[in-house]
């Protein structure tokens, strides 16, 4: 595997004009979203995604401005190209393929339920209660798909905030991604809640968690995938991983 990423990675390396040399590159992460993004004790924003997103900056040769946003701002902010490319683990959807661009996958990830134990995830087990993922993502499609008509489905517009309604009893059963929901579990904040059921990969996001960018820049697709390719080679990318996570994400 690693001789086949070291013979495309020559193979394809000069092959891609340096379009963004030197410019500068909006690039936004999820707003409080740990491990990926959050601001640490001293006030910095760090994570996974924000070193990622340095590392593929300084492979792209581009001065990157990274702010954090919450999720519909990502997605509104491609829509309108105030955003150049957000590191945020997005899934490919039909809805968001028309707003914006994909690059590869960077790290897959499996979703899961949370909420207080002997919560049962079937009809009887869920009537009367209320069932929410944040809002904009794959996880509240398919909260709809399964849930609709079955119990009460609603979204929040942050991830803090979903949990916020979950941790006060707003909500009784989250659907998150895998990774932050660990977190939330291992917190002083998820004491008395659990997994619900197992994990499972929503059929709304098969390509894994890939770069969106802003169909503005077309040509930054083939050249993200190159950066990604490189960072995967070189190493970089797994000494990263291992600053925030105990196991392989890719």
């Amino acid at each position: 595997m690693t001789f086949c990423l070291l013979f495309l990675l020559a193979f394809f390396g000069d092959s891609v004009p340096e379009a963004h040399a030197g410019k500068d590159l909006s690039v936004a992460v999820l707003q409080n979203y740990p491990p990926f993004s959050y601001t640490d004790e001293h006030g910095n924003l760090v994570g996974f995604d924000v070193e990622f997103a340095e590392a593929l900056c300084g492979q792209l040769h581009a001065q990157c401005r990274t702010v954090a946003l919450p999720l519909r701002a990502i997605v509104a902010g491609l829509a309108s190209q105030s955003l150049d490319i957000a590191v945020a683990g997005l899934g490919v959807t039909e809805e968001r393929g028309r707003i914006m661009l994909f690059s590869n996958s960077y790290y897959r990830s499996h979703s899961f339920y949370i909420g207080r134990p002997g919560i049962r995830l079937d009809e009887e087990g869920l009537e009367g209660k209320i069932l929410a993922a944040q809002h904009n993502s794959v996880q509240l499609i398919a909260l709809h798909r399964i849930w609709q008509g079955k119990a009460v489905v609603v979204s929040f517009e942050s991830h803090q905030g979903l949990l916020d309604a979950l941790v006060r009893g707003r909500v009784d059963v989250v659907l998150i991604d895998g990774f932050p929901g660990m977190e939330f579990l291992k917190s002083p904040e998820g004491a008395g809640f659990v997994m619900l059921g197992n994990p499972i990969l929503p059929r709304e996001n098969p390509s894994g968690s890939c770069i969106a960018v802003s169909k503005e820049h077309p040509e930054l697709v083939g050249r993200i995938n190159q950066a990604i390719l490189t960072l995967r080679v070189t190493g970089e990318y797994g000494r990263i991983m291992r600053k925030y996570f105990s196991f392989s994400i890719y």
